[in-house]
């Protein structure tokens, strides 16, 4: 089969299953992986069924190589959660990449919003990241949030939200996909995580995902994240010993435009 194209294909598993104006959730990687922590948190906690996978000749030209020993395309994939008392059907759409050219992006986050709102009959967005502070690493992460109307802003007004307080752009899947919901006449939001220079950032996913929680009445244990948290505070106790006495790294230092992916 030639890929061409971005195309999505539905499992055998998602024959059958009625949604009821689903909500989407969206953790891709990104900048502290924050999207991507939460996503795979969200995919363990909750007994998940995969309804479709998401190819592009816009991702990376690589393969995942799988436990069984064998492999499959890097890609995008949609879960409907279940159990643990959700009041509604939550669609989660995560993946090992975006795509990595800016047509890339703009044709598979198109396909993302089309599929959503077309063939799954969804209603509301949730794009999930980081966004860069360029300082130490927040004890108590702050959650920044851009939405498609000021009626999403005070509908999420006093849920541990700060809008219009963050600045520059929101990159990649969490914005395009909230910027096409808008034009489809869907609402949602961009909650973003406060972190720092950190690879993966735990504490600023847990703050996010506290957040989301609370907005979808999720019953959530953070016990998991907590862990990494944990291993990631040692992991910098170790690296200002090991600095002490020499000026910070480049970029760990003084403030630079902010941003989100």
């Amino acid at each position: 089969m030639m890929m061409e194209k971005t195309i999505i294909k539905m499992a055998k598993a998602s024959k059958g299953i009625k949604l009821n104006k689903p909500v989407l959730v969206v953790g891709l990687p990104g900048i502290g992986n924050v999207g991507k922590l939460i996503a795979e948190h969200l995919r363990l906690e909750f007994d998940s069924v995969k309804l479709a996978t998401l190819l592009s000749p816009h991702f990376p030209h690589q393969v995942v190589m799988l436990r069984s020993g064998g492999i499959r395309l890097v890609g995008n994939r949609f879960y409907l959660l279940r159990g643990k008392g959700l009041k509604r059907d939550i669609i989660l759409l995560t993946g090992e990449t975006q795509a990595i050219t800016p047509e890339g992006q703009y044709e598979v986050n198109a396909k993302i919003v089309d599929f959503f709102i077309d063939k799954l009959k969804g209603n509301f967005v949730y794009t999930l990241g980081g966004y860069s502070v360029a300082r130490s690493v927040a004890s108590e992460p702050k959650v920044y949030g851009s939405a498609t109307s000021n009626e999403v802003i005070e509908k999420l007004k006093g849920s541990g939200i700060l809008f219009g307080k963050a600045r520059g752009m929101i990159l990649g899947s969490a914005g395009l996909i909230l910027a096409f919901a808008k034009m489809r006449k869907i609402e949602g939001v961009c909650l973003m995580g406060e972190t720092s220079f950190l690879d993966v950032d735990a504490a600023a996913a847990k703050a996010v995902l506290k957040v989301l929680a609370k907005n979808l009445s999720m019953e959530i244990d953070t016990k998991n994240l907590d862990k990494i948290i944990e291993k990631t505070a040692k992991a910098l106790k170790e690296l200002e010993k090991q600095q002490s006495g020499f000026a910070p790294p480049e970029g760990l230092s003084g403030e630079k435009p902010s941003y989100i992916r």
